[in-house]
């Protein structure tokens, strides 16, 4: 009955790496990533159904148990993506707090030297973010306490940093926006570190909130855990050329990152697998 259970997140992880894969070999792309992500789809799906075959037709405590622990091993990045979903679900709807002092759009790839759709979105956000807090009454001591924080550096050859393509389109749309460039971040830990704190060195006390794309914000939120920053995460729904490939990156990301809860999910599974074991007897 528990495997029957649990299945269903065993399902998720090889779902979206065949999903991935599926999409790319549609449009073409047989490249090393559309090969691993087929080889990964198969591998993982594997595990689930190893185990329930195990459950369902295994007599031996050990096999028993081994079924077990493959279905607890295979639920776990299930688990962590529903998490995360809720996180996002929750993030996209909470408005942005009336104490914040400053607004941080991250950045996203410019491979053009242009603001793309989905980074377009972001500051877009962000910039409703800055109208709601103005409106509300945050900035009553003038209009450079509410800046508008851009935040990604440089990725690769001549290209432009993102904060300054992301500066240009917003003083495009909104001259007067107060803005302030933080032009070095490589990562998203980056972004973070880095414009929390360029704004108290500029004098603007936190707290602050940061925009980021809806799949991104659950991981985003993380990473603000982690490092006990004085921000809050408001995503935002953006367009995205492969929505399973973003979602699914953002999950392996958090996957390899979570090192603490691993270890208690490895404790899980050791200890169901040893308890189906012994009721098995």
């Amino acid at each position: 009955m528990t495997g029957v259970v649990l299945a269903p997140l065993g399902l998720v992880l090889p779902g979206l790496l065949l999903r991935y894969a599926g999409t790319r070999l549609a449009r073409g792309r047989r490249d090393a990533d559309t090969r691993g992500a087929l080889t990964g789809g198969v591998a993982t799906l594997l595990v689930p159904v190893v185990g329930l075959l195990l459950l369902g037709y295994a007599s031996a405590p050990v096999l028993v148990g081994l079924g077990a622990g493959l279905i607890l091993l295979a639920a776990w990045p299930g688990l962590v993506m529903v998490l995360l979903l809720a996180r996002r679900w929750w993030l996209c709807r909470r408005p942005v707090s009336a104490d914040r002092r400053a607004v941080i759009v991250l950045g996203a790839p410019v491979p053009d030297g242009e603001v793309g759709e989905e980074l377009a979105a972001r500051l877009r956000g962000g910039l409703t973010a800055l109208a709601r807090l103005t409106a509300l009454g945050s900035g009553a001591v003038g209009a450079a306490v509410l800046p508008l924080v851009l935040t990604g550096g440089r990725a690769r050859g001549e290209r432009p940093a993102e904060a300054e393509a992301m500066a240009r389109w917003v003083r495009a749309q909104d001259p007067e926006t107060p803005l302030i460039l933080e032009d070095r971040a490589a990562t998203t830990e980056d972004n973070l570190l880095l414009s929390t704190r360029l704004l108290q060195e500029q004098g603007c006390p936190p707290p602050y909130a940061v925009v980021t794309s809806a799949y991104h914000a659950a991981r985003t939120s993380l990473l603000v855990a982690r490092h006990r920053l004085p921000l809050q995460v408001v995503g935002v729904r953006v367009p995205i050329d492969s929505p399973v490939g973003a979602y699914l990156r953002e999950l392996l990301i958090v996957l390899k990152e979570a090192r603490r809860p691993h270890l208690v999910a490895g404790l899980v599974v050791l200890g169901g697998a040893l308890l189906a074991g012994v009721l098995a007897r």
